[in-house]
């Protein structure tokens, strides 16, 4: 009994040798990202343009090769800002349209970024390379900072180049950016907000110290181009206004039409341009213009085109806005809209084209003073400028007669943008084309003269 009530330990029965199963060895996973540098953004985490995205704090090691080596204030500029640039490349995924915006943004800058096919390495001798080594050997993107760079690239030539980071990306933002967009919102706050990535990345990283105010200067801009481009686009969709549309109506007998897209803006059912244009100055505190448009019937004096620069906007106080709403015509509440003011002065419009009123300032006075709905007033800010065609009746009044072109407050042409096509001269020792062998002239292809 007692032997039986011992616990039985079950034997584990051997299988045959020839069921036997071999044992794997076990590999260990590569991490993947060693031969792209330790400071590469992983490939599990993003492109590095999400909202709440954050770099990975460094460790002790990269912080002292970043300081004292890599962005030692003992390196030129050009050799940090070089070494910035593609560290940045390597920490972000520039996926989409962010490579095209990022990399027209620093031709504007004078960086070279034409394509290197690995420096002519095979890909056993790019193995055999640090990463940092491979960065920079199949690095795109190249600060020549001497004479290899041409004339389409930063030469280090302080009398030709100098360093203003804030420029840069207001020229970007002024000219570049609207043509690779097509002027399209998403599209343009995507370029913005790549152009801040960079720049933040720029001051957090301790690049270029002694060009932190320009750097932060820029990064402002960011912030101004966000705001200024949608009101711009908002402003041109509602123009003319009730306003300006009454004058046109009034004093011209061809139609509106050819002079505004009326985008947004629809001439309204029922609408009196005379009772609108002569309720605004009644309902406005203007009793000497009042009094000469009403003395007799104006007529245009004058028509000219120009470019403004806005210098304060005069928005209808809370009293004469309730004056607006207030209005009774006959037995209908008249429905007019606010009317304020736009004081502007002389300004320039650079860009690629000659412009023949550029230098033109066609009145007496310092400012022109002209009239907007409030709504259009609200999308103003003071710094736009604009080509536009003014109209002057004899009784004093101007009024907006077309526009041509709205540009932002920190609109800037950069000269570099004259250089995107531009082609190194090559020595040719042929003669050049004359009157003598003009058929032949015309027979030579033009990349051989």
């Amino acid at each position: 009994m007692a032997e039986d009530s011992k616990p039985q330990i079950e034997e584990h029965l051997a299988l045959p040798e020839s069921l036997q199963g071999i044992a794997k060895k076990s590999r260990k996973r590569k991490n993947k990202n060693l031969n792209r540098g330790p400071t590469a953004l992983p490939k599990n985490r993003g492109s590095g343009f999400e909202e709440y995205f954050a770099d990975p704090p460094m460790t002790p090691v990269e912080a002292k090769e970043e300081k004292n080596e890599i962005y030692s204030q003992d390196l030129p500029f050009a050799e940090r800002m070089q070494s910035c640039i593609q560290r940045f490349r390597s920490r972000r995924r520039l996926q989409g349209d962010r490579g095209l915006y990022f990399n027209e943004y620093l031709f504007l800058g004078g960086v070279d970024t034409t394509p290197n096919t690995f420096g002519g390495l095979s890909q056993q001798e790019m193995k055999e390379l640090t990463p940092a080594q491979r960065r920079e050997a199949t690095a795109t993107d190249v600060i020549w900072a001497n004479s290899q760079g041409g004339e389409k690239f930063y030469d280090g030539d302080d009398e030709k180049w100098s360093v203003d980071f804030a420029a840069v990306v207001a020229g970007f933002f002024s000219v570049s950016l609207v043509h690779l967009t097509s002027f399209e919102p998403k599209r343009m706050e995507e370029g913005i907000d790549t152009i801040k990535n960079f720049l933040r990345y720029v001051l957090q990283h301790d690049v270029c110290p002694e060009y932190e105010d320009s750097v932060k200067e820029a990064l402002e801009l960011c912030k101004t181009a966000s705001v200024e481009w949608p009101m711009i686009r908002q402003l041109n969709a509602d123009l003319p206004g009730h306003f300006n549309l009454a004058c046109s109506e009034m004093f011209y007998e061809t139609s509106t039409e050819e002079s505004w897209s009326f985008q947004t803006f629809k001439r309204p059912k029922g609408f009196d341009p005379k009772a609108v244009f002569f309720a605004a100055f009644a309902l406005m505190d203007e009793p000497e213009l009042f009094e000469k448009l009403s003395l007799k019937e104006p007529s245009i004096f004058s028509e000219y085109t120009c470019t403004l620069e806005l210098v304060e906007i005069i928005r209808p106080e809370e009293d004469i806005v309730k004056r607006f709403n207030s209005l009774v015509i006959g037995d209908k509440a008249a429905n007019h809209v606010p009317v304020g003011k736009a004081v502007f002065k002389q300004g320039f419009i650079q860009d690629d084209w000659e412009n023949p009123w550029a230098g033109e300032w066609p009145v007496k006075e310092d400012t022109i003073t002209l009239f907007f709905d409030d709504a259009l007033l609200a999308n103003m800010m003071p710094g736009l400028k604009t080509v536009a065609t003014i109209s002057e009746l004899d009784a004093g009044l101007r009024f907006l007669r077309s526009i041509e072109m709205i540009v932002p407050s920190f609109y800037i042409f950069l000269p570099q943008e004259l250089m995107r096509h531009y082609k190194e001269p090559r020595v040719d020792n042929r003669a050049a084309p004359s009157t003598r062998n003009a058929q032949k002239g015309k027979d030579l292809a033009e990349d051989e003269y």
